[in-house]
């Protein structure tokens, strides 16, 4: 098992530069981590850039570790930095290593861009000087070839490009694990801006080349689906790629998700057939009941009873077994307790006002729809959140593992969770648990745990106000269902004295409860968890 305990990091001052090799040692990290665990998965291009870099000179690594943070496109007056003693020797170098294009030929509208509104002035005449600069770069555009422009351009500005690019973002995915992160990750975390809990790190997923491929091409796949407003003609090819089934669970998601994407803006674009077909191959919610909904729209009755029966007999979750009771239905499924108040205004944010209102003397409230006690999830599960598990943890800059959110997350650390739970069935061995975890991991990255709440309300006034056992079994159903329930939980906290509390979701006039609200409602009351729904009602409606 290859693992290595996260690199002490250098801190930085907010007013002070960083120090001269800073970006050059991020960079030196970087790429050795990823030479030294992934190197079974680099083509013989992509390891000899790898190694290009290490061989360069101060000045050839300072330099480029600060282009890697850049657009793709710099003109070359543009760079300067302080620790780069020699420029045009480290461009040179870099030149040579293969590392950086000079003057690359590249589109047009690429170049353009780069030159300012004066130099744009200085190649066309006879246009008045209140043109816009896109104006100008139209008539460049009317005026010549693609060569002649970048030659024309040339007079005025030199540019360069990181040369291979998809490599460097190749390195990044490999090191990151994902594209949440990147170079300024390094930056807040040495600037104190985030904490992270060291964790030993282990390799990625990749069993090999072609699954890091694979990978690559779905990551693809999702950037082309954001586009399809400006590119209409992507969604049947993006739809031929994605349609065969994986069998990899991290790219199933993947799939599940652009497939998702793609079938909703056909649904906005009312090309209902096309959406039918795609919702058909998605297995994740809420695919069937988008599926149902499109029918309904076609006028496809036979097609809405059919699903509605397939979801019945095997529903994928509690959203959707509570949608084919209530679809077509009004007031069917379960209604949660509801309390209507009057008033004569809804104010902007309704939760607030909600709060005041139900504010009894002596009681107090907090807005803290989610993080509440998906906080007190992860303080009490810490030791299991950040266990040692094997793909858990792949760099060191991540506030969860790799499969917090996965089916099996509870599965895969079982005996780990059963000794904690056992040793936390006792109230007060619960209670110094939760107050020693917030006094050693204070303001570390949870990504379960919301550590402004806390600055709001203490540990010890929701200890007083919720029993413990209330936070004990509603937090290990939530551990064990992140991946469905980590959204959805009621608007407000109210305590009103010792163990008396309860949960309030607001919903203004118009508003209606959301599938994965009612859910949480539901089991809530399963859980004996007090928790009602507060509509406010506008007096005026009263008399209509």
């Amino acid at each position: 098992m290859d693992v290595a305990k996260s690199v002490p990091a250098a801190m930085l001052t907010p007013d002070r530069p960083p120090p001269e090799d800073y970006y050059q040692n991020n960079c030196r990290v970087l790429i050795n981590f990823v030479l030294q665990r992934y190197a079974h998965l680099l083509n013989n291009t992509e390891q000899h850039m790898l190694e290009q870099f290490l061989r360069l000179s101060d000045d050839g690594q300072r330099l480029f570790a600060r282009l890697l943070t850049r657009k793709p496109l710099l003109r070359i007056d543009q760079i300067e930095y302080a620790e780069v003693t020699e420029l045009a020797a480290a461009l040179e170098e870099l030149s040579t290593a293969g590392l950086i294009e000079l003057n690359p030929p590249v589109a047009a509208l690429e170049v353009l861009d780069l030159l300012r509104k004066a130099e744009l002035h200085a190649e066309v005449k006879n246009l008045p000087g209140s043109y816009r600069k896109f104006d100008l770069q139209l008539a460049w555009l009317d005026g010549w070839s693609e060569a002649q422009l970048r030659l024309c351009a040339q007079k005025s500005v030199n540019w360069l490009r990181v040369a291979r690019r998809e490599v460097w973002d190749l390195v990044q995915l490999l090191y990151f694990g994902s594209r949440r992160h990147d170079w300024s990750s390094f930056v807040m975390r040495d600037l104190g801006m985030v904490v992270y809990e060291p964790v030993a790190m282990h390799t990625h997923q990749f069993a090999d080349r072609a699954a890091l491929q694979q990978a690559l091409r779905f990551q693809r796949l999702g950037d082309l689906s954001l586009r399809l407003d400006e590119h209409a003609s992507l969604a049947d090819a993006l739809t031929a790629e994605l349609i065969p089934v994986v069998t990899d669970r991290f790219l199933r998601r993947r799939r599940a998700r652009t497939l998702m994407r793609i079938a909703r803006w056909h649904e906005r674009n009312e090309s209902w057939d096309a959406a039918v077909q795609i919702y058909q191959q998605v297995e994740q919610h809420p695919a069937r009941e988008r599926l149902v909904r499109v029918l309904h729209k076609q006028g496809d009755q036979q097609g809405v009873e059919k699903w509605l029966q397939t979801i019945s007999n095997a529903p994928l979750c509690e959203e959707e077994a509570q949608f084919v009771q209530r679809f077509g239905r009004r007031q069917a499924g379960y209604q949660p307790p509801t309390t209507v108040i009057e008033i004569d205004q809804a104010e902007p944010n309704i939760e607030e006002q909600a709060l005041n209102l139900l504010l009894t003397p002596g009681a107090w409230g907090v807005h803290a729809e989610n993080t509440l006690f998906k906080t007190l999830t992860g303080l009490i599960y810490w030791p299991a959140i950040f266990a040692d598990i094997p793909g858990a943890f792949t760099n060191p800059f991540q506030s969860g593992p790799n499969d917090l959110f996965d089916d099996d997350f509870v599965d895969a650390r079982a005996e780990l969770i059963e000794r904690l739970e056992q040793h936390l069935a006792d109230d007060d061995h619960l209670a110094s648990h939760l107050r020693t975890i917030v006094a050693e991991k204070q303001g570390r990255a949870n990504a379960l745990v919301y550590w402004p709440l806390l600055d709001s309300v203490t540990l010890d006034d929701l200890l007083e106000a919720v029993p413990l056992g209330d936070i004990r079994k509603l937090c290990a159903y939530m551990l064990r269902n992140l991946a469905q329930r980590r959204a959805g939980l009621p608007d407000l906290f109210i305590a009103y004295g010792k163990h008396e509390y309860e949960l309030v979701e607001v919903k203004g006039p118009n508003d209606q409860l959301q599938p994965g609200q009612r859910v949480w409602l539901k089991h809530l009351q399963r859980l004996g968890i007090p928790a009602r729904v507060v509509k406010l009602k506008l007096a005026a409606q009263k008399l209509s």
